[in-house]
């Protein structure tokens, strides 16, 4: 594949811009397991991690025939936030990224299927919130998650780009299907989910980590 365009960049946030997907596994992990679903860290990736908390209940009425509290969404993201704000670290390769793209005057913005409660908590807490300014964008702001295209075709349109000339970067498999369906040059980043599900979802490209999507972008944008 040849080199794309790139004059807007547009990022997941969990387990791309922070670091906090085996936090929330963990959290919600040990939530379901207080209410009885026998559950385990590599069963809550595998069936949630890419989606939303929307879609705990019906699964583990499924699965498990139990019925969750009605204050469990709330009861989740207490807990969670607490261990992002006692826990949570930056990616020691991330600035670099978004230093590279602030110096070319290349647009970034978010495009998260998380709430923008959770991202002012995570994104503020590794001091990178006021990089995105307004441009950052929840699947609570459209009319459907991913794997639908909506929050990056709205992240686009904040940047004032065409979906087309964008890059996406994502590291679950509904993430990658929403970045090909929106029309953008789509970049599986390997973080907890393998490589070959990236691929199979659809990625133009993989980075292998974050010193692999430097390395990816700084090519492109110094022939953009």
């Amino acid at each position: 594949m040849s080199k794309p365009v790139v004059r807007g960049v547009i990022f997941d946030c969990d387990g791309v811009l922070v670091d906090t997907e085996t936090l929330a596994c963990r959290v919600l992990t040990d939530q379901l397991c207080e209410y009885g679903c026998d559950m385990d860290m590599t069963k809550t990736h595998d069936l949630f991690i890419g989606g939303t908390l929307a879609m705990v209940p019906p699964k583990m009425k499924d699965l498990f025939g139990i019925a969750l509290p009605d204050d469990w969404l709330s009861e989740c993201y207490q807990r969670t936030f607490v261990a992002f704000r006692n826990d949570l670290v930056p990616y020691p390769d991330l600035a670099p990224i978004l230093d590279l793209l602030e110096a070319r005057n290349i647009p970034m913005a978010v495009g998260s299927n998380g709430p923008h409660d959770k991202m002012d908590v995570s994104l503020g807490k590794v001091g990178i919130k006021e990089r995105f300014g307004e441009r950052i964008c929840s699947a609570h702001d459209v009319e459907n998650a991913k794997p639908h295209p909506d929050v990056y075709l709205l992240a686009a349109q904040k940047m004032g780009v065409p979906i087309t000339d964008c890059v996406v970067v994502d590291d679950s498999q509904n993430g990658v299907r929403a970045g090909v369906a929106s029309g953008a040059t789509t970049i599986g980043l390997v973080d907890i989910t393998p490589e070959s599900y990236l691929r199979e979802a659809g990625a133009d490209f993989i980075a292998k980590d974050h010193k692999d999507l430097y390395t990816l972008l700084a090519d492109w944008v110094s022939s953009s």
